[in-house]
């Protein structure tokens, strides 16, 4: 459903990522905004029905409610002017931010209201009319040139697209969009009923105070049906199974912690499964909430009007949130589940590895650090103002850890920075893939070295488990017999004898 989504609204004719002006904003929602949001007439000039209308362009996703545009407004004279430009420029408008943040109520064409006027427009739910993010129940939106607030001034959509397309040239022909503003979001909620999905679209544009724009689509695909049909019974079962075996553990951990005391702490899988106890309540009760949430959300949609718009993007944001507890839950259970492999002789070795490697990858991982820091500061300071990817010091971070990992564009480093550019590839090659992954090797290596000679020296936990396994093997006929040759015979005498002596004392 991403995909569609996507296709449908971002990947446009015009395209939605090509917006650089107001004047190409306002082209691509009259056009390619209109025509994905409102289904056409039929292949055949068949007219739509009342649910057809309902429906996006793909006639299988359905509008959940309507839509609205929203925007972001700075106040004038929010920076200082030079004064040799005085006599030329009247008005200094800065980047967006919380503190110069236009939240006055206008008249249309952004006309100021006399004082006597001003307490009768704060009622009115007009385009023109500041609403704050409680009204909206709308949280701040983290885009990529600045942070906004949750208000805004808003215009709902219309059931049709006749109406919809009204609005917007009433908007456009009263110059709603300015050169105060600073972000303007399209937001709406679809639903497909044939994979049970919604979906909470954000499309933003934030205009620069250069003139320029940037855009950024943010799509949340979620499920609030979580118990429909058969394998919703299945998911239901499951889910109670869980809530179950949560409570078993609880109450094992409970009599630990009382058994042991502080002691219990002091151990590393007791704080793992301490720490995975308490996510997994979490979790159950997120999981109740956002039942909740989304009875409460579809009651309001029921008692919605023609124009109301119903928000839907807390619960998506919501429901991301659960997916990331639910991801931490599943993430330290499967590091409990190493301590398992304890028994196998190469997961041994591996863990023995890193035990004797830790004083020297402490300090690796300090080197490591501090070099990797100052080669991010030094892509930030020479790609950032060029190349999206180090726009921001952790955009920075990212891109260097996914160029240590093979993914890097030469040409643009190249384009951005002649000189620089090149000479700042070699030297990252070759003091992290060279340098610093070599020596990393290098620990590893000796420190592997130094366990495999001790191995014979380990635990007999080892052959426990292989004398196990063997004994399985030969229960069900799967044993493979060995060829003893004199030598051996000779050699290990004592040593089979021993082992039948063994075996029939197990037989008995």
């Amino acid at each position: 459903m991403y995909s569609t989504i996507k296709d449908t609204f971002v990947d446009t004719t015009p395209s939605f990522n090509l917006i650089n002006t107001r004047p190409y904003f306002w082209k691509w929602v009259n056009t390619a905004l209109i025509s994905a949001v409102y289904p056409g007439k039929w292949y055949n000039g068949k007219c739509l029905t009342w649910r057809d209308k309902l429906t996006t362009a793909d006639r299988d996703t359905f509008r959940v409610g309507v839509g609205r545009i929203r925007q972001m407004r700075i106040k004038n004279d929010s920076c200082e002017i030079q004064p040799e430009f005085g006599s030329l420029i009247n008005h200094c408008r800065d980047e967006y931010n919380w503190n110069d943040d236009d939240a006055k109520d206008y008249y249309s064409h952004w006309v100021k209201p006399s004082k006597e006027n001003r307490s009768l427009l704060a009622d009115q739910e007009t385009p023109w009319v500041y609403q704050n993010s409680l009204k909206l129940k709308n949280a701040p939106y983290v885009g990529d040139i600045s942070t906004y607030k949750g208000g805004g001034y808003v215009q709902s959509f219309g059931r049709t697209v006749d109406v919809t397309k009204k609005i917007l040239k009433n908007l456009q022909d009263s110059d709603w969009i300015d050169l105060n503003t600073r972000a303007v979001f399209i937001e709406f909620t679809l639903f497909n009923g044939n994979v049970n999905l919604f979906g909470s679209v954000t499309m933003a544009v934030e205009f620069m105070a250069t003139g320029g724009a940037n855009t950024k689509a943010d799509i949340k695909v979620f499920r609030l049906f979580s118990y429909v049909g058969g394998f919703g019974a299945i998911v239901l079962v499951f889910e109670l199974i869980f809530v179950a075996m949560t409570i078993y553990f609880f109450v094992r951990e409970v009599n630990r912690m009382r058994k042991d005391g502080k002691a219990y702490f002091k151990g590393f899988w007791n704080l793992l499964d301490f720490c995975t106890l308490c996510l997994t309540i979490a979790t159950i009760a997120m999981k109740i909430m956002k039942i909740g949430l989304a009875s409460a959300a579809m009651s309001a949609l029921k008692q919605a009007t023609s124009t109301d718009f119903v928000n839907f993007q807390s619960i998506a944001l919501y429901d991301e949130m659960y997916s990331w507890m639910v991801g931490f839950v599943v993430f330290l259970s499967t590091i409990k589940s190493i301590k398992l492999l304890r028994f196998n002789r190469r997961m041994g070795m591996l863990g023995q590895t890193i035990m004797v490697a830790t004083k020297d990858l402490k300090i690796f991982g300090i080197t490591f650090t501090i070099y990797f820091l100052a080669f991010c500061q030094a892509a930030y300071l020479l790609f950032g103002k060029n190349l999206s990817s180090y726009g921001t010091f952790i955009g920075s971070v990212e891109s260097l850890f996914a160029f240590a990992l093979g993914q890097f564009d030469f040409a643009s480093m190249r384009g951005t920075q002649k000189v620089l550019g090149p000479i700042f590839f070699f030297a990252f090659v070759g003091v992290v893939y060279i340098g610093l992954m070599g020596m990393f090797l290098t620990i590893i290596g000796e420190a592997f070295t130094l366990v495999k000679s001790q191995s014979d020296e380990m635990e007999n936990e080892y052959e426990m488990v292989d004398f196990i396994t063997r004994r399985l093997r030969g229960l069900f006929g799967m044993d493979e017999k060995k060829k003893v040759t004199p030598q051996d015979e000779s050699g290990n005498s004592k040593v089979s004898g021993s082992l039948r002596d063994l075996l029939k004392e197990s037989d008995c």
